[in-house]
């Protein structure tokens, strides 16, 4: 039987031996820094399992063994791969476009989705991979090449050092870059102006590595954006005035693995805001982010800032839509 048709045990084993010993240096190019490290997804590659068996689902495997052992790289775990893959009803289709890759970014945190798919073409296999941005839409190929008779482990070698180097070298736009608050404030202010804007409480409280953290990043972060852009901020443990808009909900952030210097940390926020007078919800919405930075706390603080962000933007039309 071909090489490419063995099972996905006999290739994760390979690969586990294989990759332990094989070191990948940067390309020419920009290196990336141990700030700039990215998360990434890995998903099976489309196959006819007809002709190929399990194919695509051994590039998957291939290809993550092979990436893990770029520094710069924060794979996503498989169960959370396969959860996002059935909520979008995507599958094994190789039919990832943005707007898709965008909405597995949403759930999973990923930064960048690898995936693509195989076929055959007169004696040879060929491989096409696309590098999604789930941020930026931004979307690479890279090609790999094998006899049908030949070794998918070595042609999962030479794809993943191109994409090894596709990363390196244009993860800036693959990823957008995380916008400051003012730029926030900045994009935001249109909307507001104008408007007489009802009084806002926050409370989201968080919890990081099984505590509770003092300082709410994400309540920090939303508080910081309503107020700059004019809205008034009542405390509710400090006032006994009641906000016209209460924003609660919870937020956590979960230290995920080490690579070298780098920790990587996955944050999650869940968010509710009540038109306390209506007694009608405005919104109810979550958001998942992943950071990578030297510390896995400042990294958790960065994920949930940032996904706090987002939120924020997607509250503040919902309020003004309601004006």
């Amino acid at each position: 039987m071909m090489d490419l048709l063995r099972p996905q045990k006999a290739y994760t084993m390979i690969a586990a031996i294989v990759f332990a010993l094989l070191p990948f240096g940067s390309p020419a190019g920009s290196p990336v820094t141990a700030a700039q490290g990215f998360s990434v997804a890995v998903l099976p590659f489309a196959a006819d399992e007809k002709q190929y068996g399990e194919l695509g689902r051994n590039l998957q495997s291939l290809l993550t063994a092979h990436l893990s052992s770029n520094p710069q790289i924060i794979l996503v775990e498989r169960a959370e791969i396969d959860q996002a893959l059935s909520e979008t009803e995507l599958g094994i289709s190789g039919t990832v476009d943005p707007e898709t890759a965008a909405k597995i970014g949403y759930i999973t945190g990923a930064q960048i989705l690898v995936t693509g798919r195989s076929f055959g073409v007169q004696k040879e296999l060929v491989t096409v991979a696309k590098i999604i941005g789930t941020e930026t839409s931004r979307v690479y190929g890279e090609t790999a090449t094998m006899p049908l008779r030949g070794s998918a482990l070595d042609m999962s070698v030479g794809l993943a050092e191109k994409i090894t180097g596709t990363i390196n070298t244009r993860g800036d736009s693959l990823v957008a870059p995380r916008a400051a608050k003012e730029d926030i404030v900045a994009t935001l202010r249109p909307l507001v102006e104008g408007k007489t804007l009802p009084s806002v409480s926050v409370t989201i409280p968080e919890v990081s590595l099984s505590e509770t953290v003092p300082d709410p990043a994400a309540q920090t972060e939303i508080a910081f954006i309503l107020q700059q852009l004019g809205f008034t901020l009542i405390d509710p443990d400090a006032s006994n005035e009641l906000a016209d808009v209460e924003v609660t909900g919870e937020a956590f952030s979960e230290f995920g693995l080490r690579k070298g210097n780098l920790a990587s940390t996955k944050a999650r926020i869940e968010l509710k805001a009540i038109d306390r007078e209506a007694g009608s919800v405005l919104m109810v919405d979550r958001e998942t982010s992943v950071a990578v930075d030297l510390s896995p706390e400042i990294a958790g603080k960065i994920a949930l800032a940032k996904g706090a962000a987002k939120l924020t933007e997607r509250l503040v039309k919902r309020i003004v839509a309601g004006t």
